[in-house]
């Protein structure tokens, strides 16, 4: 008798446990579900593509990016939009291998296929993190380039493009974290780093994602 009533309670326990489960795994499917899906102007796939990590560790010089499937429109973005593109790259200006690319955000594509040419797939860049919104990529270029780490690492200049998580304010779109590409005096590419916002006016380097 004594082994019934103690061991109801905790079947009952593990029961609620794994309904709680279910329910929460159901909820999280539903909620990814009802996202809207990534979109990127038609207008900034071009430099989005070349100037990524992916980018980077290709040597790309130059894409060009045709939008895949049914266009969209924005408030506040002159161009069309799209979810993915179909890219005709290029390196050293010379047209190189085909590559599908898909939308994670408006400044953020992931190479998901690659036709002809030798380069080599787009393994992401990893954790992104997470805060509030505070700049917009302009902001984030300029506060890197003349920010201390761009006068140490001896940055002439340098293109950001946001990732992760970001408010869209009528087509001004604000991120927290950014890949920005860097490049010296004599425009020869650098490191491509990772960088979150540290305040109106000032980025922090979290890591490098090519070199």
């Amino acid at each position: 008798m004594t082994n019934r009533t103690t061991t109801r309670p905790r079947a009952r326990l593990r029961f609620a446990l794994a309904a709680l489960t279910l329910a929460a795994a159901v909820a999280a499917v539903a909620a990814a579900s009802a996202a809207p899906p990534a979109w990127m102007p038609d207008e900034s796939s071009y430099d989005v593509l070349t100037y990524s990590a992916w980018g980077r560790q290709n040597g790309l010089t130059g894409a060009e990016c045709t939008g895949i499937g049914k266009a969209g429109k924005r408030p506040g973005i002159l161009s069309a939009t799209h979810g993915s593109f179909r890219c005709q790259t290029q390196v050293g200006g010379v047209p190189g291998a085909v590559v599908v690319a898909k939308a994670l955000g408006p400044q953020w594509l992931r190479v998901v296929s690659i036709t002809g040419g030798k380069l080599k797939p787009d393994r992401g860049i990893g954790a992104v993190p997470k805060g509030a919104p505070t700049l917009q990529n302009f902001d984030a270029l300029s506060a890197l380039q003349d920010g201390p780490w761009g006068k140490a690492h001896k940055i002439s200049r340098a293109l950001c493009y946001g990732v992760g998580s970001y408010q869209d304010r009528t087509g001004s779109l604000y991120y927290y974290a950014f890949s920005c590409a860097t490049f010296d005096s004599q425009e020869h590419r650098g490191a491509q780093v990772l960088v979150t916002a540290a305040g109106k006016d000032a980025v922090r380097v979290v890591r490098t994602l090519a070199r």
